[in-house]
């Protein structure tokens, strides 16, 4: 019975070993780059555009591409356009990680994709960070991924490039007025906004007294207003429609409020530091306060700082003030707090001016995430 078992055995083991041998055969030159006669192409209606103001609806470009080739019984085909910086090879990345490739999905059976002057215009310059004035490279790629079909296929794809020159739309300066700005209620002497990308993102911090206020983009004039609809969302009001509320400081301090208006989002929060540093044995910088880390900071979520990237077996601390050992340091709330990068971490921080000088110690070398928000006093360091 033994032996039957074994030859029994030995035939199921020969069965598999056959058939994925036969499979990973066959998958072979299916997960190899397609080659074909005719390869998919795709044709940009310009090499080189240049973008007026006042043509904003009029199209710029337009993607023609080549149906993708036939793959087979069952398959079809769905098209997708990216597009990013030449030379990015739609992998690159924002100063806060974020990919800087377009990715859009085409409807079933459309081969074409245009643009407007103005959609382009405000990509070049919101998505990409481009100025007026300038002329960068793009590249565009399009996909045709198979759908269906027995196994995976390798899509097929037609890459282009193309130049455009940008135009400035123009600035349109947003102010802030009400009792809790230094302006008060006093239409004509609104705080300017900094506009950081024209006509559409703008950032402000600084201090703030407790009370309420709400932009204005006409000094002057109560009407029209950008008004909290929600935590995140905007109102353009340009009447009052006796239903308006303000944006509300309940207690005074350091605030950073940011706002895109073409979105009509925005956020505001408590932000106590302006900058904040990392340095210690553990961080890229040693104990050298002269090369202390930047943590990052982005108007988009004010509350926070992040950091991602290596940190040592090691000690290390946090610097408000650049290259001082004797400023003001947030530090963990129990001296020699350890760190693992998992969930148990003590994630308290306490404020100190120089002393005690307690450290967070790292246990195991490898990449973190640290995330501070010094409004909570809270930090988390996760390991990736």
């Amino acid at each position: 019975m033994k032996k039957l078992k074994k030859i029994i055995s030995f035939i199921t083991m020969s069965i598999v070993l056959v058939s994925c041998s036969d499979t990973a055969l066959e998958n072979r030159d299916w997960l190899q780059k397609p080659s074909f006669e005719t390869p998919m192409t795709l044709t940009p209606s310009s090499e080189n555009i240049e973008m007026i103001a006042g043509n904003d609806t009029t199209t710029a470009i337009t993607f023609t591409w080549s149906p993708g080739n036939d793959r087979g019984a069952g398959t079809t085909l769905k098209y997708f356009l990216r597009m990013d910086i030449l030379g990015n090879n739609f992998k690159g990345k924002t100063e806060l990680g974020e990919p800087t490739v377009l990715v859009e999905e085409i409807p079933a059976g459309v081969f074409t994709k245009s643009y407007t002057v103005g959609a382009l215009n405000d990509l070049l310059i919101e998505r990409w960070g481009y100025p007026g004035s300038s002329i960068p490279k793009l590249e565009v790629e399009i996909i045709a991924q198979v759908e269906g079909g027995a196994q995976f296929q390798t899509p097929e794809y037609a890459r282009t490039s193309f130049s455009a020159k940008i135009f400035s739309p123009g600035p349109l300066p947003l102010f802030m007025v009400g009792d809790a700005v230094g302006s008060g209620w006093n239409y004509n002497a609104g705080v300017k906004l900094n506009e950081v990308i024209e006509r559409s993102q703008y950032t402000y911090s600084g201090e703030f007294s407790a009370g309420s206020f709400k932009i204005i983009d006409s000094p002057g004039s109560e009407w029209p207003s950008y008004n909290p609809k929600d935590a995140s969302t905007l109102v353009y009001n340009k009447t009052d429609p006796g239903t308006v509320s303000n944006f509300e400081i309940t207690k005074a301090g350091r605030y950073s409020l940011y706002i895109n208006r073409k979105k009509l989002i925005y956020a505001l929060a408590y932000t106590p530091y302006e900058k904040v540093f990392m340095v210690g044995n553990a961080t890229p910088a040693g104990w050298d306060a002269g090369k202390a880390v930047p943590m990052i900071w982005d108007p988009k979520n004010p509350e926070v700082f992040t950091y991602t990237g290596i940190l040592k077996v090691g000690e290390m601390k946090l610097h408000l003030d650049f290259g001082n050992w004797n400023g003001r340091n947030l530090m963990p709330e129990v001296g020699g707090t350890k760190i693992s990068g998992n969930t148990t971490d003590d994630t308290r921080v306490k404020l100190t001016h120089g002393q005690p000088d307690d450290k967070w110690v790292i246990q195991t070398e490898g990449n973190y995430e640290i995330t501070l928000n010094p409004a909570k006093m809270t930090i988390v360091f996760k390991k990736l």
